[in-house]
Parts: structure tokens; C-alpha cells; sequence
């Protein structure tokens, strides 16, 4: 499980969001790495539920942000947001399910943590990359 480092790769040049972006970063290498160190599996859940809380205000205020730049992929944004909260929640629910039974299945817990390490890298890194940064040049002026 790879730490994610910062770079310019993710900047957008948008203070709100590069910051936002950063705090989502920080929480990921907090949940990669208590992985790493096979924390217990209530602190993953714990890690993992706070992600994606801090997820949702941050869609909520790119999409606010969004539609005062008046970004014609706004519609399609939202949909792509919604798909990865969906899939985070359900995620977040198949933990929640794990950390509850008395007495759960290392084997499962490990493959879930797997699972979610993979889900985390993969959906923020490229969620910026790919889905954020055309929206840049809409919502520069309003910084």
C-alpha cells in the first residue's frame, strides 16, 4: 500500500480545492497506513468513515463552486461524485458489518482492507486527474 504523495500532477491552482484535495490525500495515507501497520480493524472503519464524510462536504462545495463558474459538465460531475460515494458507502457498510461481528474473519478483514486500499488510491488520484482538472479553467476567475 503506497503512501500518495502531493504533486502539481493534482494542483489545481484553486485554494479551496487544492486544500480540500490535500486534507482527502492526508486521510487516505492515515487509513493506508494504520493498513500498513494492521491497526485494528475499528480504527480502519473509524479512518474510513471520516474519509468519506470529509468527501461529501468536499463534493458539496466543488459542486457549489461548479455551478457559480457555470461549468457545462457540472450534470456529469455530479453523477460521477454520486457514483463514488455510493461506492465508498457501500464500502463503509461492509466494514461497519465486519467490525461488528464478535468475532470476525482476519482473512476477511484483511481482504476488505485490501479492497478499500485499492478503492482509496485509485479514486482520488485519478478522480482529480481525470474528472477535476477540466474544470479549472471555468472556476480560475473565482479564486
Amino acid at each position: 500500500m503506497t503512501v500518495l504523495e502531493w504533486s502539481n500532477d493534482l494542483k489545481l491552482g484553486v485554494p479551496a480545492m487544492d486544500s480540500d484535495h490535500r486534507h482527502l490525500l492526508q486521510l487516505t495515507n492515515d487509513f493506508l497506513s494504520a493498513a500498513r501497520q494492521s491497526a485494528a480493524f475499528s480504527r480502519l472503519t473509524l479512518i474510513l468513515g471520516e474519509l468519506i464524510a470529509r468527501t461529501r462536504i468536499h463534493f458539496g462545495a466543488e459542486e457549489t463552486l461548479l455551478d457559480r463558474a457555470g461549468y457545462p459538465g457540472l450534470a456529469g460531475h455530479r453523477a460521477q461524485h454520486v457514483r463514488l460515494l455510493v461506492e465508498a458507502q457501500r464500502l463503509y457498510e461492509r466494514f461497519q458489518a465486519l467490525d461488528a461481528a464478535p468475532d470476525h474473519d482476519e482473512t476477511a478483514s484483511r481482504d476488505l482492507t485490501i479492497e478499500a486500499a485499492k478503492f482509496l488510491q485509485r479514486w482520488l488520484v485519478d478522480h482529480i486527474k481525470a474528472e477535476d482538472r477540466p474544470y479549472r479553467p471555468y472556476v480560475l476567475h473565482l479564486t
